[in-house]
């Protein structure tokens, strides 16, 4: 497939020190790249966000890991890297559940490339489409009549659209080629979208005939990565499993020697004048989450309220919250001080 918006951020990371930029310097090079002078931040911040949602919905780790906000201060940098310690338990468990998720991925596709054609193109196509949000999905007869597997129903906004589909169930992983695209584009009718749902991928000029031209149906590709990916978010054939939380030993007394750095660079927060008030406060702990509103959390870190509310609602998503307000030293410092404030005047 083409190559998306986070992978050419990932590729500008990967040759910075560090795998790291500020997020003025990732726009001015995807501008560039893009050729497109008016790309904004928050199309950079929604790219990022959706990319490491599909992945911790798909059981891997997240890709990015950002800092602060907006164009001017905001950092982003490669993730990658475990938060447990090298050569915990921790972090072999985690480890192995990576691991047992890639498998997953394999499985899938093995049963979908064995999966019987009839099958694919009536009931579980069905699924697939109304899960993506298609209404009315009407399955045609197996006669295959000109390459069209369904007709299904959208909405464009206040307009609803139509669209026609195919699907390509081949056991092989011959990339679909440039006449299939074709023939979509020539079918007769109204639909204004077409779509092509395949196992295998595309050939280089399936994907450039694909791209949107002036007055031509539009064609979109789902290709078998990107159609297990949605078997997994939208758990078709799939089961997530919840499993508790990993407890790890942390290192009191670096910690403590952390916290007490801490207090001599950093001023108190508000509302707090003892210094060992101030030193247990310097460390922002996961509960803390509970004395700040969605509201506070979201004007601190510039997600939507409505996010964090979900986020807080969701064991995983709480603590990466948690952990990225704890990793960003002006995120930590704000929410340390929203934390006193609240517990010095519940005090009074």
């Amino acid at each position: 497939m083409s190559e998306r918006r986070v992978d050419r951020v990932a590729r500008i990371l990967e040759d910075k020190d560090g795998n790291r930029a500020k997020v003025k310097d990732i726009l001015a090079e995807l501008r560039r790249v893009e050729g497109n002078s008016s790309l904004s931040g928050s199309a950079l911040y929604i790219a990022i966000r959706s990319e490491n949602d599909r992945l911790i919905e798909s059981g891997q780790r997240p890709m990015f890991r950002t800092s602060k906000e907006g164009e001017a201060w905001g950092w982003v940098k490669l993730e990658g890297e475990s938060e447990f310690v090298e050569g915990s338990e921790a972090e072999r468990i985690e480890q192995q559940i990576l691991e047992a998720n890639k498998n997953v991925d394999r499985a899938i596709r093995e049963r979908l490339e064995n999966m019987d054609w009839r099958e694919f193109e009536s009931d579980f196509l069905t699924v697939v489409l109304e899960k993506l949000g298609f209404l009315d999905v009407e399955i045609t007869q197996a006669t295959r009549d000109g390459g069209r597997d369904a007709r299904v129903k959208y909405k464009r906004g206040l307009v609803e659209a139509s669209a026609v589909v195919s699907a390509k169930r081949w056991a092989s992983r011959t990339p679909v080629p440039v006449e299939e695209v074709r023939l979509m584009r020539g079918i007769k009718g109204d639909e204004d979208t077409a779509i092509i749902i395949t196992t295998s991928g595309f050939t280089a000029t399936a994907q450039e005939e694909a791209r949107p031209s002036q007055n031509q149906r539009v064609v979109y590709l789902i290709d078998g990565d990107r159609l297990v990916d949605i078997c997994k978010r939208f758990e078709i054939g799939v089961r997530r499993v919840k499993m508790p939380d990993i407890l790890t030993i942390d290192d009191l007394e670096s910690s403590t020697e952390e916290a007490e750095a801490e207090v001599e660079t950093e001023a108190a927060p508000a509302g707090v004048e003892s210094p060992d008030e101030a030193r247990s406060l310097l460390r922002f702990r996961d509960n803390m989450l509970d004395e700040l509103t969605p509201q506070d959390i979201a004007q601190l870190t510039g997600l939507k309220e409505s996010t964090v509310k979900t986020y807080l609602c969701i064991p995983n998503r709480r603590s990466q919250l948690a952990t990225q307000i704890r990793s960003d030293k002006g995120w930590r410092a704000k929410a340390l001080d929203l934390v006193a404030t609240k517990r010095h005047f519940s005090t009074q």
